[in-house]
């Protein structure tokens, strides 16, 4: 191997090490953590992307009310009893969907809502509520995002019948937070 090979080679692993170090959304595009799905032969990527989404906000969704039935008062910790009951059902049925599409489910919540976990764990009675009901209003916001544009657009037959199935009920949680 000649030596100018050689030096091109190191640098072409160089490049590609930091392009794998590059944040996703820097590289326009979504890489799979170790808690998340990837694409299969039998769904697209954005199939594969709404598992994702979906599978995270909704394991979130249910670990933050599991706090929120210590921590809120009352009008909220009903709130986050139906976010059990709701999202540990969804969540057990997209768990199904996924694997039976050839995917692993997501089964961590991301960094940032780890950092929001240890935050709220430090809050008690209002100051929780408050907390609490803003992010779940913006995860809400975003679950239902995921679910129309699945519902949508899906490219996959069963991942589009879930998210239809599924969508009234993540707008009715949206309904809910807004009124506490």
């Amino acid at each position: 191997m000649t030596r100018s090979l050689h030096v091109a080679l190191i640098l072409g692993a160089a490049l590609l090490s930091l392009a794998a170090c590059q944040p996703a959304e820097q590289a326009g595009t979504t890489v799979p953590s170790a808690g998340q799905a990837q694409a299969t032969p039998a769904l697209s990527t954005a199939d594969a992307s709404f598992i994702n989404t979906a599978g995270t906000l909704g394991l979130e969704a249910v670990r933050f009310a599991q706090l929120a039935a210590t921590n809120a008062t009352d009008p909220v910790r009903r709130f986050a009893t139906k976010m059990i009951a709701d999202h540990t059902m969804v969540n057990q049925q997209l768990a199904a969907l996924a694997q039976s599409e050839g995917m692993t489910p997501p089964s961590d919540m991301d960094a940032r809502h780890e950092t929001l976990y240890r935050q709220l764990q430090s809050l008690n009675g209002p100051a929780f509520d408050r907390a609490y009901t803003d992010g779940q209003m913006q995860d809400v916001t975003m679950v239902i995002e995921a679910f129309q544009t699945a519902a949508d657009s899906g490219a996959n037959p069963q991942m589009r019948s879930f998210a239809q199935r599924y969508l009234p009920m993540m707008q009715q949680h949206l309904q809910m937070a807004l009124t506490i």
